[in-house]
């Protein structure tokens, strides 16, 4: 983590942002960009990856630092897809890497005299997963696709982006919840190097939520309220 806030600029060094923060590697990762970028600048890379250099930037300034000056000018300036694209890579990277790998740490962790414990723990974080699963299949079946229609100046009157607001569960707290059991209540008999990995998996992933809510919450519902009065006035 960086000890002062670092402004992240299109012609610097892709090697020397990750550097700057290393945790920017999750979103490298999340985009679908790949390592081995050499000397070439973060305008490059992303050119290159085919995703959108401003909103990376700001993705990154936002993860890393967790302030972009002037928050909502900014976005309202960029592309709103490229952050559709964001959330639905994030989706598939939650689904079918951060929270399998997780699992599989857990059930290596315990003894086998925890068996117990072990039962009581994975089924916990498999009924998160399937909440998680749930809450991101909704969003990637139903409110992207009607966001897209939005763009297209086509709306379901019967749907409104406030469905999906009231709906909109906390995905974040039941991360905690776990991560609270393991720190609490596992006994020392555990593998803790390894069970100190895993809770370190934790508190990366719910950081990484947070930001994932965030950006869902605070930035695209309200921008994509604004573009669904435009569009429904239009219908009527």
């Amino acid at each position: 983590m960086p000890s002062v806030t670092i402004i992240y600029k299109k012609s610097m060094k892709m090697s020397d942002l990750i550097d700057a923060d290393y945790r920017l590697l999750l979103l490298l990762n999340r985009l679908n960009i790949s390592l081995g970028f050499g000397e070439k600048s973060v305008d490059t890379v992303c050119k290159e990856s085919g995703f959108d250099t401003d909103c990376f930037l700001f993705l990154a300034n936002y993860q890393s630092n967790k302030c972009v000056t002037n928050i909502d000018e900014v976005f309202a300036a960029l592309p709103l897809i490229p952050f559709l694209q964001y959330l639905r890579s994030s989706h598939s990277y939650f689904l079918e890497k951060r929270l399998p790998n997780i699992r599989r740490k857990l059930e290596m962790v315990f003894a086998s005299s925890e068996e117990g414990l072990r039962d009581m723990v994975l089924k916990f974080f498999d009924n998160y997963t399937r909440e998680v699963s749930d809450h991101m299949k909704y969003e990637d079946e139903v409110v992207f696709p009607y966001i897209h229609s939005l763009m297209d100046a086509v709306a379901d009157k019967k749907y409104s982006i406030n469905m999906f607001k009231e709906r909109h569960n906390d995905i974040e707290g039941k991360m905690n919840d776990l991560k609270q059991i393991l720190l609490k209540y596992v006994p020392g008999t555990t593998d803790q190097m390894l069970m100190g990995n895993i809770l370190t998996e934790l508190y990366m992933s719910e950081e990484e939520l947070e930001a994932h809510t965030f950006i869902e919450e605070n930035l695209v519902i309200p921008r994509v309220r604004e573009l669904e009065k435009k569009v429904k006035k239009g219908l009527n």
